[in-house]
């Protein structure tokens, strides 16, 4: 995904320069961790399938997160801010998830909750719907709020305590819902108070309003995260997919 030239030069004459080194380094990682198949060996029988569907649902995971990046630059290409902080809300969402499944496996590799327990978490992430009425044999969905503070249950490994990735996230849903906040970019005040500017489609928007820092904390928490999980995998898990032999 390319950034326009133009939103390239302001990014340079903005003090945001290093944010251009942060985008790259994100779609690399995408293209490293890439896998077109995975390709099941059945001479190879697995004690379990925690490895195989694991690894599934790290790979469809990684491309949500890879589109909603290209959301994010494309929000920023076409100078719609709203567009890009609609996908960077559903990013910290889906680190959360990715931090929900580290934390499940943790405890199940403590045996703090057993095979079963991490078994349905995981199920839950990658199959959970609110739709049971069509689909009553599928589980729930886990709660949006429960991926989120597992991301700062993962930041306490840091040190760092709090709800600080919640508190991006109740900033950025702000932004998304049709409220206060997200109608601020519709519109301006003017001669204090006497006239109401509407925003034209074609004007030019302030970079601050693609909230750039969050892009770079939500992708470089996703890409620690990812990574952690994946070599715990390998390491612990039979992978019966000869791309893991």
């Amino acid at each position: 995904m390319q950034l326009k030239k133009s939103v390239m030069n302001k990014l340079k004459t903005n003090t945001e320069s290093d944010y251009i080194k942060v985008i790259k380094e994100v779609f690399n990682f995408y293209n490293e961790n890439y896998m077109k198949v995975l390709t099941i060996n059945f001479n190879k029988r697995p004690k379990n399938f925690i490895g195989q569907n694991s690894i599934v649902f790290l790979q469809t995971n990684l491309y949500r997160s890879k589109m909603l990046s290209k959301a994010y630059l494309d929000g920023l290409n076409r100078n719609n801010p709203l567009m890009s902080v609609l996908a960077l809300r559903a990013h910290f969402e889906t680190t959360g998830a990715l931090a929900l499944l580290l934390k499940k496996y943790n405890q199940y590799l403590t045996n703090k909750i057993e095979q079963k327990d991490f078994e349905d978490n995981l199920r839950s992430l990658y199959l959970g719907i609110k739709d049971n009425q069509n689909l009553p044999e599928a589980p729930n969905p886990q709660n949006a709020m429960k991926l989120i503070d597992s991301v700062d249950h993962f930041l306490k490994s840091y040190g760092l305590k709090g709800k600080l990735f919640r508190e991006g996230y109740d900033f950025l849903s702000e932004i998304c819902h049709p409220n206060s906040f997200g109608y601020m970019l519709g519109h301006k005040i003017l001669d204090k108070g006497k006239a109401v500017k509407f925003t034209d489609e074609n004007e030019t928007h302030e970079i601050s309003e693609y909230h750039l820092e969050y892009f770079s904390i939500s992708h470089d928490l996703y890409i620690q995260i990812y990574k952690k999980m994946k070599q715990l995998i390998i390491n612990n898990e039979d992978i019966p997919y000869y791309e893991f032999q």
